[in-house]
């Protein structure tokens, strides 16, 4: 075995490596190491460098992953970028390079808000909250089991405990997240041994022993996993303080929209959506660049708007949405926010952008009170085959995302979308999420609509019925945004429904029989 383990400098990794057969080569990296690794070959640097992937990854056939539960960066967006579009990159380029298995560390802290009630198990949906320390690990687990879905390459995550040793225990209360990094380092040895039932994602979760634990040990216990921890800490058990319930914080109140900051003005749809707002509400329109050398570039596609320079009320602001303080700048006195922005080629920007952006745009939110969010990106059901849904007629909008692996567009949007509803659910947002497909210009008809297909000027009132609206049935819900046409593949019935919205354009020309 030719072992990579990510995250090498923790307690959990360097447990591992002290006790794992001397005919396992071990090649440990992490963006710095506090200490030297006796037995390991160690290299410093990040799994978003694709030279640095190329490099570690020559010749390793198992990869222990734990750079999302422990490595942290000189400032949040790099931590968040490391763990998504790292763990993508090392995800995809370990498919192609032979790697017959990886296991991921991640946490159980995601089940925080049932631990009161009720025993979770690897069955039940992850609850994380908008904290570093919950979305790294929790959407790297996204990230990979996206990858091995259409890679089908053998991926084991395993949620683990807070993993403490003996000298931590003794000079702490004790806590029941606890796990003890033996039995941490025990089930790690033995999804890396045992045999993998079935190609693809499977998820393991990884408590102490005895009743005391917040998640009591279930399937990870069954074979062929065999999962039998030897800690239950007992000796600690009476230096057990007062443990708080868990509790969300109070929901940001709603209030009267009139001033509406929109990122990603610059593009097409940020274009139409000015023209159909500017009437009903003072907007800040910001983009990458000054809306002068973005009035001057060709059109997206054949007739599609151009921005157009502002007059007051109305300002433009050039802003960076990869940039946190420059997004929480442009926020201020807004009651409202609407994301159009996008990367759709760029495998570096796209994750920037798309996922790192709306971390952004979510947090300011917070930061000033702002209730409702539109956001917006595109529909996740496209993956070819089986694994997806183009084989499917009449799909609705609550079915789960596909977004396959091959366009970055989609996998890193996919991973903008769960910190929006991460965000919503937890600090009780109004977060409408509206996806699109192709947009279309009625007077300049392509010679083949898409079956999820909306001119410019409807998918821009969908929007402002996102922004008029009362409220939703939920913090956050996703929907399709589609014309009326005899396709029947997208109905459209739910944003109709939620935003008030009716679509004029149908582009029956192009389908009509003649």
């Amino acid at each position: 075995m030719h072992l990579l383990i990510t995250g090498a400098d923790s307690l959990l990794a360097r447990s591992l490596i002290a006790v794992l057969p001397a005919d396992v080569a071990i090649r440990a990296v992490d963006a710095r190491f506090s200490a030297p690794l006796a037995r390991a070959e160690t290299h410093t640097g990040h799994l978003r460098d694709s030279d640095f992937l190329d490099t570690i990854l020559a010749g390793i056939t198992h990869i222990v992953h734990l750079t999302p539960l422990y490595t942290r960066l000189e400032d949040d967006n790099a931590t968040l970028e490391e763990a998504t579009r790292g763990s993508y990159e090392l995800a995809k380029a370990a498919s192609t390079a032979g790697v017959q298995r990886i296991l991921l560390g991640s946490s159980l802290d995601f089940f925080a808000p049932l631990w009161d009630d009720y025993r979770p198990d690897e069955s039940w949906r992850p609850l994380p909250q908008p904290r570093l320390d919950q979305l790294c690990p929790y959407l790297a687990e996204v990230a990979l089991r996206e990858v091995a879905r259409v890679t089908h390459l053998p991926t084991l995550c395993l949620r683990l405990g807070e993993v403490v040793d003996d000298a931590h225990a003794l000079s702490h209360p004790y806590d029941r997240r606890w796990l003890h990094v033996d039995d941490g380092v025990s089930a790690l040895r033995r999804a890396l041994e045992v045999e993998v039932e079935a190609e693809g994602w499977k998820v393991y979760h990884i408590g102490a022993a005895g009743q005391r634990t917040r998640v009591p040990v279930t399937v990870a216990g069954d074979e062929p996993f065999g999962y039998k921890p030897q800690h239950d800490f007992a000796g600690h058990w009476a230096s057990e303080g007062a443990t708080p319930s868990f509790q969300k914080p109070v929901p940001i109140p709603a209030k009267p929209i009139r001033k509406v900051v929109v990122f990603g003005a610059g593009g097409p749809l940020g274009a139409a959506l000015a023209l159909a707002l500017a009437p009903h509400y003072t907007l800040r329109l910001t983009d990458v660049k000054p809306v002068e050398e973005l009035m001057n570039i060709p059109p997206q596609s054949p007739g599609a708007p151009l921005p157009v320079r502002p007059t007051p009320p109305h300002e433009w602001q050039v802003v960076d949405v990869r940039d946190a303080t420059q997004v929480h700048a442009a926020c201020a006195g807004m009651d409202a926010i609407v994301n159009v922005s996008v990367v759709r080629h760029d495998p570096v920007d796209a994750f920037r952008v798309n996922a790192n952006g709306a971390f952004n745009v979510m947090n300011a939110a917070v930061a000033h009170g702002i209730k409702r969010v539109v956001h917006t990106g595109p529909f996740m059901l496209g993956q070819r085959g089986g694994g997806g849904y183009d084989w499917d007629t009449f799909l609705v909008d609550e079915i789960a995302p596909r977004p396959g692996i091959w366009w970055v567009y989609l996998p890193s949007k996919l991973l903008g979308q769960e910190i929006c509803r991460i965000f919503a659910e937890h600090y009780g947002l109004c977060v409408p999420t509206l996806t699109f497909a192709q947009f279309v210009n009625p007077d300049v008809l392509p010679k083949r609509i898409s079956t999820l297909a909306v001119s410019w000027m409807d998918a821009a009132h969908a929007i402002r019925g996102a922004l008029k609206m009362d409220g939703l049935p939920s913090p956050y819900e996703y929907m399709h945004i589609g014309a009326d046409t005899p396709l029947g593949v997208f109905p459209n019935d739910k944003a109709k429904r939620l935003l008030g919205w009716q679509p004029l354009d149908d582009f029956a020309e192009v389908y009509r029989r003649r």
